[in-house]
């Protein structure tokens, strides 16, 4: 900033011998700061410029008269004080670029660690709130262990109940003596109560993949199960009429004949001349009781949607006409009627819900053979599994 010149101090206008025209104040340059101009007055010893404040310690009041022939008056005259007339205004540049960047910088570094703090605390707060989700989870594992153990017994129960049931009915139909009439509602009345719904709102942190697994499979084969159950219910009510009515009969000592072999006439040979045999429904059917029946000499029968007679084959030549029964019991191992293979078919789903409970029986002799366990088993060992993890073991 540029300083203007101090006024010269005019000697022998002080000393009296002449007044000197005060100095004209030079224009502040444009922008500066207005300082108003000296007074052409002396300003008394000890007082400040205007609006300037006293320094301590400085008297304050008129000066003591001097000769003003004393040469020193000069020098202890007061003078004014030597403001200057015009001062040039600064003008300080600030780069924005620079306070934005400085600013910006700033707050990227606390951003920084205030993410750091939050991380610390969050990291915290993980582990801590983690341990503690993971040992309610473990506690919660160990009750549903226990809730499900209980499950499984009782599932176990009702197989064991099953078991029995099926067992009895499949050995008085194979009596032939009577049919298990109480057998079908027994089995509906059966209800092996554990399927996927048993795993619903579980915790299984504290189960081990072996005791997971067997109880996965579990459900599975119990679900099997109760479809097996299921259709052998529907097929007992089926058979139970036509049964019971072939047991009736068997009791009675009646027994029906009720297909017949038609020798001879004009469908005897075929077109090389070898003698061919047709099979007829007898209508009516036979029946009779004890060993031997009784056919009569003239027998009408069906065959291929036409209705024949032929007389009983007394022996004799093939080529005439004639007729001869056919033993029932060899056409139904060889033909059976639909009841026999419904009763068949029983027979085996029977034995396999049997099976499926109890297990494979073991190979006969000294054949070593994988035999797949029953349910039964299955859940006893899923009961001892799921102990140990209620008991913490």
């Amino acid at each position: 900033m540029a300083e203007e010149k101090k006024p010269k101090i005019d000697l022998k206008a002080r000393l009296g011998k002449g007044a000197a025209p005060a100095p004209t104040p030079t224009p502040a340059p444009v922008g500066s700061v207005p300082v108003a101009a000296p007074s052409s007055a002396p300003a008394p010893v000890g007082a400040s410029g205007p609006g300037l404040p006293v320094p301590p310690g400085v008297p304050v009041g008129p000066a003591p008269s001097i000769d003003p022939t004393n040469p020193l008056a000069a020098v202890v005259a007061p003078r004014p004080m030597s403001v200057p007339v015009s001062a040039q205004a600064q003008r300080i540049e600030v780069d924005e670029m620079a306070v934005q960047q400085a600013a910006s910088r700033a707050r990227k570094t606390g951003f920084v660690f205030a993410l750091i703090a939050l991380g610390l605390g969050a990291g915290v707060g993980f582990v801590g709130g983690q341990a503690a989700k993971e040992g309610a989870d473990h506690a919660a594992s160990k009750k549903d262990a226990a809730d499900l153990s209980k499950n499984v017994t009782t599932a176990k129960g009702k197989l064991d109940e099953l078991a029995k049931k099926i067992d009895e009915g499949a050995k008085t139909l194979q009596g032939g003596k009577e049919f298990p009439k109480d057998l079908a509602n027994q089995l509906g009345g059966i209800v092996i109560d554990f399927d996927g719904s048993q795993l619903a709102l579980r915790h299984f942190s504290a189960f081990p993949t072996d005791t997971s697994g067997a109880l996965s499979t579990f459900i599975t084969e119990v679900s099997a199960l109760n479809e097996q159950k299921t259709a052998v219910k529907n097929l007992l009510t089926k058979l139970e009429k036509p049964i019971s009515a072939q047991i009736a009969a068997a009791a009675s000592g009646q027994h029906s004949i009720q297909y017949v072999v038609l020798l001879g006439g004009p469908n005897g040979k075929d077109n090389g001349g070898n003698f061919v045999a047709s099979l007829g429904i007898l209508n009516p059917a036979i029946t009779f009781s004890g060993e031997t029946p009784t056919i009569p000499s003239d027998i009408k029968a069906s065959v291929i949607g036409h209705n024949v007679g032929a007389p009983k084959f007394k022996g004799g030549k093939l080529d005439e006409p004639a007729a001869m029964y056919v033993d029932p019991r060899s056409y139904d191992a060889v033909c059976p009627s639909e009841t026999r293979g419904l009763v068949a078919q029983l027979a085996i789903k029977l034995g396999d819900v049997l099976t499926a409970i109890n297990g494979e029986p073991k190979a006969a002799g000294d054949i070593v053979q994988d035999t797949k366990p029953g349910l039964l088993k299955e859940a006893d060992d899923l009961v001892k599994g799921l102990d140990k993890i209620a008991n913490g073991k």
